[in-house]
């Protein structure tokens, strides 16, 4: 369990506190009593008050004994407040311990953290975001004492009150929490937004609020060089900046630089001969059609859409529990890419393939998108949870599919779009009916997010299996059952807590061999829980469950405005709306005859498809084009907005998009139309005036270079040496890990597979994908931050990147296979070793002088002592450093 530290409740990992989208810390989001600690309290004389408090005291035996009897004995009344002697005690010693504790959060003059108000005696028994801080009824149980004690919370934040303070505050609570009237001050009242957004006609003129209309296509100087209407765009803003185009890319150049776009993968020597020798006209449209055909081109392009939707295969925060049966929804994507599904019905199957008829498997898998994001399973508030996840299908769901940052407007007004607080909550509402992850425990999971594929059909065709599979499935459900009813015995209260999460289970029953638990035992155990594995990962279709959406019925409870996004304040009602900037249609919600569902996600999924819709195909088309060209016509592809960044060239991306709903919404016919324009077949030397007008590159007067992304590097490493296995689909697959890194986990090494060497050499797409423990050669290389929507990757250089490359056990356990490949394929001649090492990491015939080098260089490692096997392995690792190994053109 990672230690608790001072002021908060346990949190999620360090993964969740990078630089990366994490400006909030939990307390300032979720804590309860966010008490800050400014003074140490006055020194007094406690003799002195006990003395007199004691003397109170025996008065009140001898001449009330009768009142104070039958109040004793009466129910607490929560308004009734205290004779003298309580009111004196609360003055001289409960007061001064809020006022010098407390009040600077939760008193008259903070901004009250976490909703709790302390300054009167209504303020504690409402309490804040986590209910009331104190129960008469219960006082021993009494949030606030929990808080002071450090127990489930950690108040004050900074260091922990005296035993005597404690006491103090556990015997206020006790006497029924006496508050003199005169003690108490007025709650403070929200203070008044600022700033007000006003949806005016003026604001609906901005360039993205606009339906997008076909624009003619410019005239240019140089008729010559445009080979498509886009071009034109291109070259008529290189002519106005006295740009020329750069020179045509080497048709080597092209083709890795074309194939690593469509595929992720290298070519292979006979592709790029292939295309060398092939001088006609269509010479390079045969190998994007062949790229397109590719099964790997769903593994490239559906990872963009990946980083797009938070995919990741874990829930974060100190558990980090697995999704169950997450790696369905990733194969879903790869599918729909490869099957060029359009991209309307790839974005209706995820917003509402439940409520779509008729159903089919690949739509109720697509509703997994709105599980792939971070829970917390223990939150400090389950119902402000609720509304953070909530606040994340916002998020995403208006960043990826329309440009706008809609979640900006959670707690007021947007500052900077048009898009009023009333706008964020009836956009919320769409979501309203939709059931949360889970309720803190793994069964919860399964009743709300887990759910048959299968339609009708197909469950009778496979019924017998399905059978026999179940039945299987009971016996070894027996059997662990068995073993966690013993092992949950033995366990200590916090193991228990982290017994909740299935993953830690058997190494918590092996910390138990000889202490109540035999190792034939929890072996059987272990073989059990694999076999259930296999069992659920190869179900056939009929009987395979994935993560899927749930709702409570056809009527979704009511939506409220929640003043500055407090989940227990709550406003004005809010019915499901589209954003008024875009002058939208009113919803409209029919729910689907199951009665399972309320249709309004099938409502809003048919709006943001909509051809009307000004912002659907302008923000793909940008995406498409930022994949090809390394960044967008607008940079800030998730922000259309006017924060965002505005597009360099605003006809050319209308000119894609109407293109793109020409095309039926279909992405590889947009694809062909961009790769066989001149300006992506431009090389990447820019002429002297270019470089000096536009730095940058703005008006794309050249094609920047870029280095492989993680992806791209590993798969290539493996691909250089002959140990790729390009098997699709399935349970995904856990790579070697140092143990070093493993133990920089909460739980050192959990959750943390074995695969077998074959499956660790598939692509990385298939690498289980764990928030709190990427694998190293992924983070290094800037792998999708997946917390959140990812539109753009960092690129950043480093020397942990340098230094991955050259020591890391990864690159050398992959020079080492290669070495052994080459020693298969070449034979004993370094010279036919050093050509064939190089003609993979580059795809060209290396050079005469470049194979003599290598030829010397394992001349003088042999001198050094080292064998010639060991040589050429660090030759194989020199090449995998080799910078055109590492970047396109």
């Amino acid at each position: 369990m990672r230690p608790v530290t001072v002021g908060q409740r346990r949190t999620a990992p360090d993964s969740r506190l990078s630089l990366r989208e994490r400006t909030r810390t939990f307390a300032e989001r979720k804590s309860t009593f966010c008490v800050c600690d400014f003074a140490q309290r006055q020194n007094r004389n406690h003799q002195v008050i006990f003395l007199a408090f004691l003397a109170c005291l025996l008065v009140g035996c001898f001449c009330l004994l009768g009142p104070a009897t039958a109040a004793a004995e009466e129910p607490a009344q929560p308004t009734a407040n205290k004779a003298t002697p309580s009111a004196d005690f609360f003055r001289e010693q409960v007061q001064p311990i809020l006022t010098q504790h407390c009040n600077a959060c939760h008193g008259p003059e903070s901004d009250l953290k976490g909703g709790l108000y302390l300054g009167s005696r209504q303020g504690l028994l409402t309490g804040g975001e986590t209910g009331p801080a104190v129960d008469l009824q219960k006082p021993d149980s009494s949030l606030l004492l929990e808080a002071i004690n450090y127990r489930t919370y950690e108040m004050p934040p900074k260091k922990k009150l005296s035993d005597a303070q404690i006491a103090v505050l556990t015997q206020w609570v006790k006497q029924d929490l006496p508050y003199p009237a005169d003690a108490e001050s007025p709650r403070p009242q929200p203070a008044e937004p600022n700033h007000q957004t006003e949806v005016t006609e003026q604001a609906k003129q901005y360039w993205a609020f606009q339906p997008p209309s076909r624009p003619a296509v410019p005239q240019v100087e140089n008729a010559a060089w445009p080979s498509s209407p886009l071009d034109h765009f291109i070259l008529a803003r290189l002519e106005q900046a006295g740009i020329p185009p750069a020179a045509p890319a080497d048709k080597r150049s092209l083709i890795r630089r074309a194939t690593y776009d469509l595929t992720g993968l290298p070519p292979t020597q006979a592709e790029v001969q292939a295309f060398l020798a092939d001088d006609s006209p269509e010479a390079f449209a045969t190998v994007i059609d062949r790229l397109l055909d590719s099964p790997h081109y769903g593994e490239r392009w559906g990872r963009h859409w990946l980083d797009l939707v938070r995919y990741a295969e874990t829930n974060s925060y100190e558990r980090d529990g697995d999704k169950p049966h997450a790696w369905r929804f990733r194969d879903y994507v790869i599918q729909s890419f490869n099957d060029d599904k359009p991209y309307t019905q790839f974005l209706k199957e995820q917003l509402a393939g439940d409520e779509m008829e008729p159903k089919t498997p690949e739509s109720i898998v697509a509703t997994g998108y709105y599980r792939l994001g971070i829970w917390d399973d223990e939150p400090v508030s389950q119902k402000q949870a609720f509304y953070d996840d909530l606040d994340d299908i916002v998020l995403t769901t208006s960043q990826v599919f329309l440009g706008l940052t809609v979640n900006c407007a959670r707690c007021h007004d947007h500052k900077i779009d048009p898009i009023p607080q009333a706008d964020y909550y009836r956009f919320l509402a769409f979501f309203r009916g939709v059931k949360r992850y889970g309720e803190r425990s793994h069964p919860s999971v399964l009743d709300a997010s887990v759910g048959p594929i299968a339609v009708n059909a197909e469950q009778e065709q496979a019924a017998e299996q399905a059978k026999r599979l179940n039945g299987e499935l009971q016996g070894v459900q027996r059997k662990i059952g068995d073993v966690e009813r013993k092992l949950h015995e033995l366990l200590t209260p916090p193991e228990k807590e982290d017994f909740r999460a299935v993953e830690v289970r058997l190494d918590l029953a092996r910390k138990y061999i000889g202490k109540g638990l035999s190792r034939q035992l929890v072996d059987d155990y272990a073989a059990a829980l694999k076999r259930r594995q296999e069992i659920e990962a190869n179900r056939p279709a009929a009987i395979a469950q994935a993560l899927v959406v749930k709702e409570g019925g056809s009527t979704p409870p009511e939506t409220f405005i929640l003043v500055r996004g407090n989940a227990e304040v709550e406003g004005a009602k809010a019915e499901p709306g589209f954003p008024s900037i875009l002058s939208p249609p009113e919803p409209h919600i029919t729910p689907p005859a199951s009665g399972r569902s309320s249709g309004r996600r099938t409502a809003l999924a048919d709006w943001i498809a909509s051809e009307q819709n000004p912002l659907t195909a302008r923000v793909m088309a940008n995406r498409i084009w930022q994949h090809h060209f390394g960044r967008g016509i607008v940079r800030s592809s998730n922000n259309f907005g006017h924060i965002g960044d505005r597009p360099t060239h605003p006809q050319l991306l209308d000119w894609l998009a109407t293109e793109l709903v020409a095309g039926d919404w279909k992405l590889k016919s947009l694809h062909k139309k961009i790769m066989l324009s001149s300006t992506y077949r431009m090389g990447v030397h820019g002429s002297a005036v270019g470089l000096e007008r536009d730095p940058a590159n703005n008006l794309f007067g050249r094609f920047d270079s870029r280095r492989l992304t993680a992806e791209e590097l590993r798969d290539s490493m493996l691909s250089a040496n002959g140990s790729l296995n390009l098997k699709m689909g399935g349970p995904s697959i856990y790579p070697l890990i140092p143990a070093e890194v493993l133990a920089g986990q909460s739980r050192p090494g959990s959750g943390w597979g074995n695969s077998s060497p074959e499956e660790r050499a598939r692509r990385a797409v298939y690498i289980f994908i764990k928030r709190s423990l990427v694998e190293p050669i992924m983070a290094d290389f800037d792998f999708a931050d997946v917390d959140s929507t990812c539109p753009v990757r960092f690129v950043t250089t480093q020397p942990t990147q340098a230094l991955a490359l050259l020591n890391s056990e990864f690159a050398h356990r992959q020079a080492e296979v290669f070495a052994r490949d080459l020693e298969e394929s070449a034979g004993d001649d370094p010279s036919r070793q050093i050509a064939l090492c190089l003609q993979r990491v580059t795809q060209r015939k290396p050079e005469p002088h470049e194979v003599a080098r290598g030829v010397k260089y394992l001349e003088s490692l042999q001198q050094d002592g080292l064998s010639p096997q060991e040589a050429l392995r660090h030759f194989c690792l020199l090449a995998y450093n080799l910078n055109e190994f590492l970047y396109l053109d």
